[in-house]
């Protein structure tokens, strides 16, 4: 068996999508467990810090680097399992997200196809617990498996013990981020169950239609593609932050002072308010720029870059939005990007 690759002063703007940022110290892609075994025995032999990376989609990396080692997800393998009308598909962490949804949709296999067009990996979708267009990716994951970085031991996580919320997981505590993610198992369905209780999905079909998977899939991809910049020309880790979930007393004092703000339900009598329309309607800061840093004219939750801004740039850019938040709604506004930094 040959050697891992292990690389030194890898340049991490070249494995993001805001393309921003310094270099890693070591960098190593791991295809196998018996690879990621490698890697966990080489950073404990340097004393090396360990940072996980799927797509690169949902990160900022300081201009500084990462002082440690960087191990890039690519274990990859798609295995099915149905039952009756379950089916129940084991997925390679390192297998592209949208890729796997594609492969879903042309499979008839219903419950992600609202998720099309998510950059990133099959591994990150558990972390974040990715969702759009009235799903999240929790309600169709069966179990998650993991090989834990500080022991090397292998570990499966139930549904339930993947501690799921919005846009949380036990993966992102201090503790989760130990667990190096192999494969997940979904439970998707060959009955159609199309979801169009979105208010963009729900106006993009007439009220007769029954669309098909297919016809879901590409009206996803149509209405995503008009909310995001060209990632061609510019960088982008999608939406900066989270929508907010606030106290319903809170956002009865919000009402009195914008009582057009519009507001979802959320769990144990809290009350879910999009922040695009926050920071436009209240804040007025749709496209606005400074320097080669931007929130985008059509949807201010993404925060997109020009080539040769930094990562300081862009940070200074985001603190001066969650700033202004503050002053006039009082909310401390929440980062759905991830930042590394040594």
């Amino acid at each position: 068996m040959e050697a891992l690759d292990i690389r030194e002063n890898e340049p991490l703007a070249a494995h993001t999508t805001f393309r921003i940022g310094g270099n890693a110290r070591y960098f190593a892609r791991v295809s196998s467990e018996n690879e990621l075994a490698d890697a966990i025995t080489f950073a404990h032999a340097q004393s090396a810090p360990v940072f996980i990376l799927g797509g690169g989609s949902n990160l900022l990396v300081a201009d500084s680097g990462f002082e440690g080692l960087v191990i890039k997800n690519e274990i990859k393998g798609v295995e099915v399992r149905e039952q009756e009308n379950l089916v129940f598909i084991d997925v390679g962490a390192g297998e592209s997200w949208d890729g796997f949804v594609e492969y879903c949709i042309n499979n008839g296999y219903w419950g992600i196809e609202n998720l099309s067009a998510i950059p990133g990996t099959v591994g990150a979708a558990p972390v974040q617990n990715i969702g759009a267009y009235g799903i999240e990716v929790k309600d169709a994951i069966e179990s998650v498996r993991t090989v834990d970085i500080r022991t090397g031991e292998q570990r499966t996580f139930s549904n339930t013990e993947c501690g799921f919320s919005y846009r949380e997981s036990f993966f992102k505590t201090v503790e989760g981020k130990n667990f190096f993610i192999t494969h997940v198992e979904f439970r998707v369905s060959r009955l159609p169950r199309p979801n169009l209780s979105y208010k963009d999905i729900k106006e993009y079909f007439t009220n007769e239609e029954k669309p098909s998977i297919v016809q879901i899939r590409d009206a996803v991809v149509k209405i995503r593609s008009g909310k995001f910049p060209d990632l061609s020309q510019f960088g982008t880790a999608g939406s900066f932050w989270k929508n907010q979930i606030i106290s319903i007393d809170v956002y009865e004092k919000l009402k009195v002072a914008y009582p057009l703000v519009p507001s979802f339900p959320a769990p144990e009598g809290l009350v879910k308010i999009p922040l695009a329309w926050i920071l436009d309607h209240v804040c007025g800061l749709k496209g606005h720029k400074i320097g080669k840093v931007s929130l985008y004219k059509n949807q201010p939750l993404v925060l997109y870059a020009e080539s040769g801004a930094t990562a300081s740039e862009v940070e200074a850019f985001a603190t001066a939005i969650e700033r202004a938040v503050k002053e006039k709604t009082g909310i401390d506004i929440e980062r759905e990007v991830k930042s590394l930094s040594c």
